[in-house]
């Protein structure tokens, strides 16, 4: 096996002689701002509902004879799958109650697709800002049970349910309060805890979550529920933790997450209480839960629009990213030394796919994948190449910036890459498909070496280091490249995860 790194000069050498990156810059990071805008496109609710009710089954559920139709939502898609609901149901639509961020009715004033009719019998509730549940979240969650518990033979309630839906519907069982369970979720997510083991803890410490919804509408006609994943592997028990679906998980697991990240001994006496009482027997619920939106539509999307450009190969390598940016950022370098040292013919074929197969257990790609890239290289001499993966990563918070998972991983990115001779001239877009990388304005950012070197012209009294050690990502964004290389997108209205862009040009020498 060819060692990975050597020295040479100031910088680390995988082979190539420095490239001098030119005005294809630009043009690269057009191709990666369009490409994830039709990834996007391809995940907004109307497109999910035209693709999904083609089918005569479930059209047939949407059409029941004689029975009322009632909506409720919750999510940072639910706007727009309820407008197109309500367009399916027309005047067999009763009542209904979406539960939405703060700000989403205004992003989307004017376009057509997110415009409930003037005459709308659904309540709308902006709540949960900066997607922290608070009280008018609370009131919203209240509402919506009890639109649930209201139902009888003669109704069908569907449930639209998307990413963001935990904080937008939260009623923490008695004796735990809001602020109690806020206090829990918070000390969970700085500790860098997963989107699944978060919602794991607060499927019990809830009133609704974990298919206590559905149970309140058990004298329902019919319960169907519309899902979108925001959850690698797309566990509809864990998506807005399942408030629709039997819960998978138990108080005993859920303690377990807490002393996994050592918070035993700083969460609240009322949820150690309520987490060590006697587990009841988990219990089936009503209700037909369809799954109509995930991250590999939108992979498939931008594979497919990839595709038709003829100067790209493109490969789309996993849906289920997950760990830690800073050890993801070096998976991701090392991937692409192995890539350039194939194309360049320092590294045999069968080299290049045993050490691809290893390195793809860490980025959660199939061994078949490796030899999958080998033949996407040999194939397409002189075409650059396009690696896509999705997923979400974590972000272990140590300092006070301001930033996001998505920004962070494209700053450590460029950081590497700047570092390295040979890879000066490739990118990484990453970004979440929501609009909204963390508490920021922004979706996300690309990486490349570029970055580094324009915000050392600027000669500020930081480094990059000092950005990556305070989580301040987005600051430093802001400072580089006029916003070229930030992802503002705004709320896109839809949620299914991030989306990764490795882009690889091809080395001319």
């Amino acid at each position: 096996m060819l060692p990975l790194l050597r020295k040479h000069s100031n910088h680390i050498s995988v082979g190539y002689r420095r490239s001098h990156v030119g005005a294809n810059m630009d043009h690269h990071i057009d191709t990666l701002n369009t490409l994830f805008n039709q990834a996007v496109n391809s995940v907004r609710p109307k497109a999910l509902f035209e693709t999904y009710l083609r089918g005569d089954s479930i059209n047939n559920q949407l059409h029941i004879p004689n029975k009322r139709y009632h909506v409720i939502g919750f999510g940072k898609a639910v706007l727009g799958m309820a407008v197109q609901i309500e367009r399916i149901l027309g005047d067999r639509l009763s009542s209904g109650c979406i539960s939405i961020p703060v700000g989403t009715l205004d992003r989307f004033k004017g376009d057509s697709d997110f415009q409930l009719n003037r005459s709308t019998r659904i309540d709308v509730i902006e709540c949960a800002r900066n997607n922290l549940p608070d009280t008018n979240a609370l009131e919203a969650a209240r509402k919506i049970k009890s639109f649930a518990e209201a139902m009888t033979d003669d109704d069908v309630l569907c449930v639209l349910v998307s990413g963001g839906g935990s904080a937008l519907l939260p009623l923490p069982k008695h004796p735990v309060t809001l602020s109690e369970k806020l206090s829990v979720i918070k000390l969970l997510a700085l500790a860098g805890a997963t989107i699944e083991e978060l919602n794991a803890v607060r499927i019990q410490l809830s009133d609704v979550k974990g298919g206590k919804l559905a149970l309140a509408a058990k004298h329902s006609h019919k319960l169907l529920s519309f899902v979108i994943s925001d959850i690698v592997g797309d566990p509809i028990s864990l998506i807005a933790s399942g408030p629709t679906v039997k819960a998978s998980i138990s108080n005993k697991e859920a303690l377990r997450i807490l002393e996994k990240y050592q918070l035993s001994d700083k969460i609240p006496h009322s949820v150690v209480e309520m987490l060590n009482n006697v587990d009841k027997e988990l219990v089936d619920v009503p209700g037909n839960v369809h799954l109509i939106g995930s991250n590999k539509i939108a992979i498939d999307c931008l594979t497919s629009e990839a595709s038709s450009l003829n100067h790209i190969s493109v490969l789309p390598l996993t849906s289920c990213i997950e760990g830690n940016v800073e050890s993801l950022s070096q998976k991701y370098i090392e991937l692409i030394i192995y890539i350039r040292q194939l194309q360049g013919s320092f590294i045999q074929k069968s080299c290049f796919i045993e050490a691809v197969s290893v390195l793809g257990k860490s980025l959660h790609y199939d061994s078949e994948k490796a030899t999958e890239l080998a033949e996407t290289i040999g194939n397409n001499f002189g075409k650059d190449l396009l690696l896509v993966s999705g997923g979400e990563p974590t972000v272990i918070v140590q300092g006070n910036g301001k930033g996001g998972r998505n920004q962070e991983l494209a700053l450590r990115f460029s950081q590497k890459c700047y570092q390295m001779e040979g890879l000066q001239d490739v990118l990484l877009l990453s970004a979440g498909t929501d609009g909204i990388d963390g508490p920021t304005d922004a979706a996300g950012a690309i990486g490349t070496a570029d970055v580094v070197k324009q915000f050392s012209a600027l000669a500020s009294e930081k480094c990059i280091v000092d950005f990556i050690q305070e989580n301040d990502s987005n600051t430093l964004y802001k400072l580089v490249g006029s916003g070229k290389y930030h992802i503002v997108t705004g709320h896109t209205g839809t949620n299914v995860m991030d989306i990764h862009m490795l882009y690889i040009p091809w080395k001319k020498e």
